[in-house]
């Protein structure tokens, strides 16, 4: 049984990893994207936004009550997310340490790295590019200008190192919270995906 987190800067191709890497190890891969779908499902959010593109999870859905569909439509209803409610902090938790106990996963976000920093049996995973590149890849996918794509890019990564500050008084850029670091500027996905599939033997095996 293994548990994967993945910390990634904005635009780094982490979706597609995270994605991939599970469907070659069997695992679920638990994203912002598929809860949302989920909260949209059960009918507990108003939001109309067409960003859901990925089918439920079974497991998820046997995790999440109502007290955490709350959480979930504060992640949909609010274009950044929730980042400084208490609530939001517990439901997380409650949430990615049943998904912790349940094994066998990808958690993509969601603090993953500092709610289950201690806990025997997972990998913990940074994925990084440079900032040129990110720029570069935001332009074309968003369709806008180099401005306007780096302004995207400091709000959303922000939002996630105020997350780790306030709730967990972690710096985002410590190297000591990972235990491999993968710069997609330099290798593919299909390379990242295995070398997490290789760094995830090696902890099965130890």
């Amino acid at each position: 049984m293994g548990v994967i987190t993945i910390s990634r800067e904005f635009s780094s191709d982490s979706e597609q990893i995270a994605s991939k890497a599970a469907k070659k190890m069997g695992y679920e891969y638990i994203g912002k994207n598929l809860l949302a779908k989920i909260a949209k499902e059960l009918h507990i959010s108003k939001n109309e936004a067409e960003v859901f593109t990925k089918t439920s999870s079974a497991r998820v859905l046997r995790l999440v009550d109502r007290y955490t569909c709350s959480l979930v439509q504060k992640v949909v209803d609010r274009e950044y997310g929730c980042l400084d409610n208490d609530s939001y902090y517990e439901t997380t938790k409650k949430l990615v340490e049943d998904l912790y106990e349940e094994g066998n996963v990808i958690i993509l976000g969601w603090g993953g790295v500092s709610i289950l920093k201690n806990k025997p049996g997972t990998l913990h995973v940074r994925i990084v590019k440079d900032s040129e590149a990110k720029i570069k890849t935001v332009m074309a996918k968003r369709k806008i200008n180099a401005k306007a794509a780096k302004k995207l890019i400091v709000t959303e990564e922000n939002d996630t190192k105020a997350y780790l500050k306030q709730f967990f008084n972690e710096d985002w850029n410590e190297a000591r919270l990972y235990d491999l670091v993968i710069d997609t500027g330099k290798h593919t996905v299909d390379e990242a995906v295995d070398m997490i599939c290789d760094n995830v033997k090696h902890m099965v095996k130890s």
